[in-house]
């Protein structure tokens, strides 16, 4: 049903779409004075070009390949290969912000070809017919939710920036190049650091019995499982056997991803391997020692052979090893605590553009706009 005020509009009666062309031949990494045009291929920047082939703001939609269908608003002249769509022409009742919110709701990938190389082309989209509001209230909508966009937008750039300060805090504090203060002298700590292999340091502490393949991973149930994947849970598992001996560090053998875990969970199978730090390393300065070391991608190959042939560089002192640790672990809260908010951010303005985008809740016009 249409709501009230609201038009049907068929997107072929307000656009005109065309295919970029091939990248330009001058196409630069970095952006510069003499090419400040952004070069997009399919949905990403590709580098910068001093050419452009459209307009001031586009609409720009994959074509082909991963991000087929995908819907971005480019409020610049630009460069646009052959892998994407853009608008050429968008009618003057349209506002183009509003508009890219709405495909992103309906969410032009689901009209790909059927089989072969994913693509998308002019004539299924022009087909498309979206309940679309009044222009007043269409750019009502597109302000609220570029507000939101800007939230997660700084929230993003907050998270990236906070990453990179604790990288390089941990180059630093693992490496002994940035000695902290020690409470207990108000000094700064003097010990030695040495150098000892993996297996001085390490053990792998494995339990079968806790162990869940992956064809048994369930949506929610009892206990958490841990695997080599990139999420700290993988999945869950209603099995009354879980691993208990805590904290330990996941590493993955395929993956190269690293864990600190404090719960009890149940094991992934394949690939995932638990350690425990020997009494020498504190905990988790144990789990960032091994975050901050450089393990070579092997593929899908074996990875702990690598790391077992490493030497780990660690203070003798275990006061200055969780002073170390207690820092990064700040670090590590403070992104948390982000990451969360931009969560939070996003479920929100979901929330908001379904109600919005549907006019199931409608916004409220200036007197002089409404007029």
């Amino acid at each position: 049903m249409v709501p009230n005020g609201w038009s049907l509009v068929k997107l072929g009666d307000v656009l005109t779409l065309g295919s970029g062309d091939t990248k330009p031949t001058d196409l630069q990494k970095e952006f510069s004075d003499d090419s400040p045009y952004p070069v997009y291929g399919g949905n990403n920047i590709m580098g910068y070009s001093s050419q452009k082939n459209s307009s001031d703001s586009v609409i720009l939609i994959g074509r082909v390949g991963e991000y087929c269908g995908v819907t971005r608003y480019i409020d610049k002249a630009c460069w646009i290969t052959d892998n994407a769509l853009y608008t050429k022409s968008v009618s003057s009742d349209i506002d183009k912000e509003y508009l890219v919110s709405k495909l992103k709701k309906f969410d032009l990938s689901r009209l790909r070809n059927k089989g072969g190389q994913p693509l998308v082309s002019q004539k299924p989209i022009y087909a498309v017919k979206l309940p679309i509001p009044p222009l007043p209230e269409q750019r009502k909508i597109a302000k609220i939710l570029s507000t939101w966009d800007k939230a997660i937008s700084t929230t993003e750039k907050l998270i990236e920036t906070s990453k990179q300060q604790k990288k390089s805090l941990m180059q630093q504090l693992l490496t002994g190049k940035k000695r902290l203060v020690n409470s207990e002298t108000g000094k700064a700590f003097e010990g030695e650091w040495k150098f000892s292999q993996f297996n001085e340091l390490y053990k792998v502490a494995n339990n079968k019995a806790t162990q869940v393949k992956s064809g048994e991973y369930l949506e929610s149930g009892r206990t958490p499982i841990v695997d080599q994947g990139k999420s700290i849970v993988g999945g869950y598992t209603n099995n009354e056997i879980t691993y208990k001996d805590l904290p330990v560090i996941i590493f993955g053998d395929h993956t190269r991803i690293v864990k600190w875990v404090d719960f009890e969970f149940a094991q992934g199978a394949d690939g995932t391997q638990v350690l425990k730090s020997h009494k020498s390393m504190d905990e988790k300065f144990a789990y960032y020692a091994l975050l901050n070391t450089d393990i070579p991608n092997l593929g899908y190959s074996r990875h702990m052979r690598e790391l077992k042939e490493r030497d780990f560089k660690y203070p003798t002192s275990k006061l200055e090893q969780q002073k170390i640790a207690s820092v990064l672990t700040a670090a590590d809260k403070e992104i948390e605590v982000l990451e969360a908010k931009l969560a939070n951010f996003k479920q929100e303005k979901k929330a908001l553009m379904q109600q919005l985008l549907t006019g199931k809740r409608r916004v409220k016009l200036d007197e002089d706009v409404a007029a």
